[in-house]
């Protein structure tokens, strides 16, 4: 009777499941290799062409030990997964590992119809993720510095009317953003950003030393008075962000990374002496391990 009732069972009709095209399988990977559970980033990851935000193939692309293969050919499957891609393989700039940037999504949340601030746009692929996330009711500002990228950048966020690309991050912040992110490393962090931060917003910044090492924080504005509450997220190595590096504060910074950066608790920008709960201090700013009140 055993043998007779599971052989009935097994012969039942499955369900048919649509076999999913590449940028779904993309998405899936992505997401679920990140944890990230948004079913917006997914639909984002699956719209958003990636192939069309890099040079033409074969692509350099960053296996998991940083060092750089060929592509067999410039069939996009060999882009669309958990990997890094070069977009100039001299100077080590890449469209960077898609997974970083879930798992950083699950803690920023983009929401539609908010404003986001991204520095360092590159050719313009996350800058399109934001456009998804948001929506036509939000708006996305890209910056990137370098003339080249920038104008190939605009081209391609072209579709996403919601996105304006422009030029120096520094001196073209808006007015009030809900989320800031810098796919490029600083060593000097804009006093400017964090008080044009709207109230609750996130910053996502990567805090980077010598030889381009360092964390990604994320900071939220909790009072438009106090100090910004600040996470260290992870460790990371990013392509530095052009006049965010000021020579001094590079070095600062490298002896500040002999402490755990586990220990920053806030931003703080109020005038304030040196003391030992300053992890790294300096003019108009501290990153410190002092809570936020």
């Amino acid at each position: 009777m055993y043998l007779q009732r599971a052989a009935k069972t097994s012969s039942a009709p499955r369900a048919i499941v649509p076999p999913m095209d590449r940028h779904q399988l993309y998405a899936e990977e992505i997401t679920a290799v990140s944890g990230a559970r948004s079913p917006t980033l997914r639909r984002a990851l699956a719209a958003v062409r990636r192939e069309d935000f890099l040079p033409p193939g074969p692509w350099m692309i960053e296996s998991a030990d940083g060092i750089y293969y060929s592509s067999e050919d410039a069939d996009p499957r060999h882009v669309l997964h958990a990997v890094g891609v070069a977009i100039d393989p001299v100077r080590m700039l890449n469209n960077a590992n898609p997974l970083k940037f879930a798992s950083q999504m699950m803690l920023a949340e983009p929401r539609p119809g908010q404003t986001v601030f991204h520095v360092g746009s590159g050719l313009g692929y996350f800058s399109a993720l934001f456009a998804e996330l948001v929506g036509p009711s939000g708006k996305v500002i890209a910056a990137e510095i370098d003339p080249e990228l920038r104008e190939k950048a605009r081209a391609n966020l072209a579709p996403w009317p919601q996105v304006e690309v422009i030029g120096d991050a520094m001196a073209g912040a808006p007015a009030g953003f809900d989320l800031l992110y810098s796919s490029a490393g600083l060593a000097t962090l804009p006093r400017a950003w964090a008080e044009a931060l709207n109230f609750g917003g996130i910053m996502v910044l990567p805090i980077t030393g010598p030889q381009d090492h360092g964390m990604v924080i994320l900071f939220q504005k909790i009072s438009m008075a106090g100090p910004l509450a600040a996470r260290t997220h992870s460790f990371t190595r990013h392509y530095p962000c052009l006049g965010a590096r000021a020579d001094e504060d590079v070095a600062a910074l490298g002896e500040a990374l002999r402490r755990p950066p586990s220990m920053v608790a806030s931003l703080r920008l109020d005038p304030h002496e040196r003391d030992e709960s300053c992890w790294l201090h300096k003019e108009g700013w501290c990153l410190s391990a002092r809570p936020p009140a």
